[in-house]
């Protein structure tokens, strides 16, 4: 429904005023106003940093925010995790395992088109049970980090490994795996590889696991066991 609102103006004032539209800020794009007033939602579900710039780069003169109830959606949209660009299946952003994927599991290049879960802040994962442990993880005020490549210690760039997780906390930095076909041969085989690529480059002592429990549709996952190995190992409590 269009609402129109009708303003008086005082004698004397009306030549001072100049016309002003609303537009969104995808109409916005390409154009630059002396003036703009941005008006930011604290939730809007096409809101994304990549729309956000856009807004706040097309004034000249004067910019203006109308932000919803405080300054969190400012907050929210400086992670990169806010960004439509890294959502989207392309390798632009990813490196290539090339030779090394089947030391980790995965048949061939990364493929992003895997990624087809959500977790609840919208990151892309792989698996149902990656989204418990990363949303575990993060409401235990863990900064949280999904395949982020973990280089070898000879530093040679083309030797890396691709954690499930990286988590880190005051300081300290572990890697988390998921394994959810352990029953599968050749999936074992491969984490048995990967254990002593750990190992061999000094990064063993700070892998933690969870596992996937045989029953349901490709096994099951508890969120109390991730929860309690989280605490057991990084905050040392028992």
């Amino acid at each position: 429904m269009l609402h129109v609102r009708f303003f008086w103006v005082a004698d004397g004032y009306s030549d001072t005023l100049e016309l002003a539209y609303a537009l969104t800020a995808h109409k916005a794009q390409g154009s630059d106003f002396q003036t703009v007033i941005l008006i930011i939602p604290r939730k809007a579900q096409t809101l994304s940093r990549e729309l956000l710039y856009t807004g706040l780069t097309r004034f000249k003169g004067k910019l203006i925010l109308l932000v919803e109830k405080d300054s969190q959606p400012l907050l929210d949209f400086r992670r990169p995790e806010a960004s439509d660009t890294m959502r989207r299946t392309t390798r632009m952003f990813k490196l290539l395992i090339g030779q090394d994927a089947g030391e980790i599991g995965i048949e061939g290049p990364f493929r992003p088109e895997g990624l087809i879960h959500r977790t609840s802040d919208g990151i892309p994962v792989r698996s149902k049970s990656e989204v418990i442990v990363y949303d575990v993880l993060t409401a235990l005020g863990l900064s949280v980090r999904y395949e982020e490549p973990l280089i070898a210690k000879s530093g040679d760039l083309k030797d890396f490994r691709l954690p499930d997780f990286t988590v880190r906390f005051q300081g300290r930095t572990w890697y988390w795996e998921h394994l959810g076909m352990l029953d599968k041969a050749s999936y074992k085989e491969d984490w048995q590889l990967k254990q002593k690529w750990y190992r061999d480059n000094g990064f063993w002592d700070r892998v933690l696991t969870s596992e996937d429990h045989p029953g349901g549709l490709g096994g099951i996952l508890y969120a109390d066991e991730v929860r309690d190995t989280a605490k057991r190992r990084i905050f040392g409590k028992s």
